[in-house]
């Protein structure tokens, strides 16, 4: 339910272990030297999520590897989408990365469509410089430090902050 949903979706390339696609992201080459499919399945789950501009993922049977792999995705500044069937994990996690929501076969569609155009909208595209004092760089950089975060990504959390409010 959840794929064809995507799928449906006009100019969207779908790689996925339920299409048995995912692997082509590895050379031969590449998996003659992991060896073990189980090896080869991960670098291959690996790369995907660094190739894609966003993540879906059905977690209703929740999983480790499922959630790590949420959580590689989010480290790579990837958008992503956890669809579960029994609860929203949007309303768990807070993360300007990270959305979640409960579906069934009347609301999945619309979900993921909106999760796609948000995606779209959310995606880097302008370049934006300023000249700043050495004393103003140097606070950027000690209050991003302290968030865990480079200067840009600080800078655009305080932009998403003041839009909330």
């Amino acid at each position: 339910m959840v794929l064809r949903a995507i799928e449906d979706i006009p100019n969207i390339v779908v790689i996925s272990p339920e299409k048995e696609n995912y692997l082509q992201i590895l050379s031969n080459s590449e998996r003659k030297a992991l060896k073990e499919p189980k090896k080869i399945h991960y670098e291959a789950i690996r790369r995907g999520i660094l190739w894609a501009d966003a993540v879906i993922i059905e977690i209703s049977n929740e999983d480790f590897q499922l959630g790590h792999e949420a959580t590689l995705a989010i480290q790579n500044k990837k958008h992503v989408l956890c669809l579960s069937t029994h609860e929203d994990f949007g309303e768990k996690i807070g993360n300007r990365y990270f959305k979640g929501a409960k579906y069934n076969e009347y609301n999945v569609e619309e979900i993921v469509e909106n999760f796609v155009s948000t995606v779209k909208k959310n995606q880097f595209s302008e370049r934006f410089n300023c000249f700043l004092t050495t004393s103003q760089i140097s606070y950027l950089k000690e209050k991003a430090k302290k968030e865990h975060m480079n200067t840009s990504e600080y800078i655009r959390s305080l932009i998403d902050e003041d839009r909330l409010t």
